[in-house]
């Protein structure tokens, strides 16, 4: 079978388009999309962004979650151990969660993974927290053609257990002792 030059070029295209590279990587776009989808999960949870943003075998690893679940204490949760197994698993936690304030504050990328540095506007403690995603390429018809697969995801859980009324510091201890002592 023989093709002319124009058709041979035209069948590679078509291929091309039929079957995007394995090796395409992200871009500004879809790091800085991903990352601000992240942030809204967190912020505004919907179950219809986490389905767009989470691959459906999205797995968290995170002992400062782990901390929080635990609420500082018990540990009936492993810190080392997955945070979440699924995006099903995270959908169920994140969807009875307060909203919380979020802001990326940097942004840095390769191929497929995306590093995340945030503020969370919390008080009287902020929390700043960075964490890394890994993304998988999907055929999605979206703007964005990746979705997060793995998380790992590290803040300062011990302000944000001062932030919900958990952990009291030892300087406010002794205050609170003054206090009702007189």
């Amino acid at each position: 079978m023989r093709f002319s030059t124009s058709n041979g070029a035209g069948l590679v295209a078509l291929a091309a388009l039929a079957f995007p590279s394995v090796n395409a990587c992200l871009t500004y776009h879809d790091a800085s999309t991903l990352a601000t989808n992240f942030g809204l999960l967190v912020s505004s949870y919907s179950q219809k962004l986490a389905n767009e943003t989470l691959a459906p075998d999205f797995i968290d690893y995170s002992e400062s979650v782990n901390t929080l679940i635990d609420g500082g204490g018990d540990a009936p949760v492993a810190l080392l151990g997955e945070t979440f197994s699924s995006r099903a698993a995270y959908e169920s936690a994140s969807a009875t969660q307060p909203s919380v304030p979020f802001a990326v504050q940097n942004i840095w990328y390769n191929c497929d993974t995306i590093t995340v540095r945030w503020k969370s506007a919390q008080s009287p403690q902020p929390v700043i927290g960075i964490s890394v995603f890994h993304t998988v390429f999907k055929l999605l018809n979206k703007p964005v053609q990746y979705q997060i697969d793995e998380i790992w995801g590290e803040f300062d859980s011990a302000a944000w257990l001062e932030n919900l009324g958990i952990l009291v510091p030892a300087s406010r201890k002794q205050k609170r002792e003054i206090a009702f002592e007189a």
